[in-house]
């Protein structure tokens, strides 16, 4: 078969992109490919230092506070805005709740990205993914995970497959990557996020401080959703690694030589 070579970026990007729609989401040749997805926003390396320099403060006033509430909303934009084939960025005030991030498309870009989110599954198909920014020392408590089960379910129902927390120090229950060993219990905000699953189809995944400051490299974001997506069908108990790590790899031991 005679391939010719792109003339240009955009008809780069076309090729791409139906390289991607012929693909299986998780053969090989398709997580080569996968950073083409998120390309993030230049300006998301300055936000990510001004956060590095807030979490520096020890004991931070209430205004320092409220300006780094506004910076993870900032950087949660930046990131949406950094995923391929988005057409819809949205943040307003509803009837009941605040919306702090909608992202959406409607072409075959975003197709590409409700497919390796897993938005598209049993004849539904879910268009919209819902952010929430929580700049709090404290993680993420059973109440306020639930608030976002809420939206997606009473607000959102048919639009929003997907709601993902941008956070400091993650959620309670959750796994976290300073531990040493696995979480075998499931509490908390954790409880909340696997019974939602379980009852809705729909997922909540959370990042934390570790996770977001890799949001300056390419395909990361696309690449730590799918991951958490991953871990919460799998509920393996241990938190997903970090985006320079090519392979999300979990075994004992005495099978670890051998990758």
């Amino acid at each position: 078969m005679n391939i010719s070579h792109p003339q240009n970026s955009r008809e780069a990007f076309k090729m791409i992109t139906l390289a991607l729609s012929f693909l299986k989401r998780d053969s090989p040749e398709s997580n080569e490919l996968i950073n083409f997805l998120y390309t993030p926003d230049p300006r998301i390396s300055d936000h990510l230092n001004q956060l590095r320099d807030f979490l520096r403060i020890k004991r931070p006033t209430k205004a320092q506070s409220q300006k780094a509430g506004y910076l993870l909303e900032r950087i949660l934009l930046l990131a949406f805005k950094g995923l391929t084939g988005h057409s819809e960025l949205k943040n307003y005030q509803s009837a009941s709740h605040q919306i702090d991030q909608l992202v959406s498309g409607d072409n075959t870009e975003w197709d590409l990205i409700l497919d390796r989110l897993y938005l598209k599954e049993n004849n539904q198909t879910y268009r919209t993914i819902l952010g929430e920014a929580k700049a709090t020392n404290s993680s993420v408590s059973v109440s306020q995970f639930a608030r976002l089960c809420s939206i997606m379910t009473l607000e959102l129902y048919k639009s929003v497959g997907l709601g993902v927390f941008f956070t400091i120090n993650g959620a309670a229950g959750f796994p976290k990557r300073s531990q040493k060993s696995r979480t075998s219990c499931i509490r908390h905000a954790r409880l909340c996020q696997v019974l939602f699953n379980a009852r809705s189809g729909k997922k909540i995944v959370v990042l934390d401080k570790d996770d977001i400051f890799d949001l300056d490299k390419n395909g990361s974001l696309i690449t730590i959703l799918i991951r958490k997506i991953k871990e919460l069908e799998e509920n393996s108990g241990l938190p997903t690694v970090s985006v320079v790590e090519p392979m999300d790899i979990d075994l004992p031991n005495y099978l670890k030589d051998l990758i």
